[in-house]
């Protein structure tokens, strides 16, 4: 009798299924779905500070972020939409989902510390 594991011999729970591949694609798509009402949310949030009333009032107070970090978590989390939606391998594509995740966290978050 031989202990050597075979490729084929793996346990059926290892291997990913096609399931597993649907269920990330889906998870990516709605995380990519909310992104909008997300963001009219903290924009909302954003506009009822003090800070934000004064900066559209009198232009004091408004926040001094650049356009590149906005611009830089939307290419992130748009590149790894793409890379979930076309991976073969699992593990790449939960990494994926979750840096497309974080970047639209960071997005979210950035607009509402717009008139901080």
């Amino acid at each position: 009798m031989s202990h050597d594991l075979r490729p084929t011999d793996a346990p059926a729970a290892a291997t990913p299924s096609a399931a597993d591949g649907r269920r990330l694609r889906k998870l990516s798509l709605i995380g990519a779905a909310l992104l909008v009402p997300a963001t009219v949310c903290a924009g909302v949030v954003a506009l009822a500070s003090e800070n934000a009333g004064r900066c559209l009032t009198y232009g004091e107070g408004c926040g001094s972020t650049p356009g590149h970090p906005y611009l830089l978590s939307l290419a992130a989390a748009a590149v790894s939409f793409a890379v979930v939606q076309g991976a073969d391998r699992t593990v790449v594509g939960r990494t994926a989902l979750g840096i497309q995740l974080g970047a639209e966290l960071v997005f979210a978050t950035l607009v509402m510390t717009a008139f901080g």
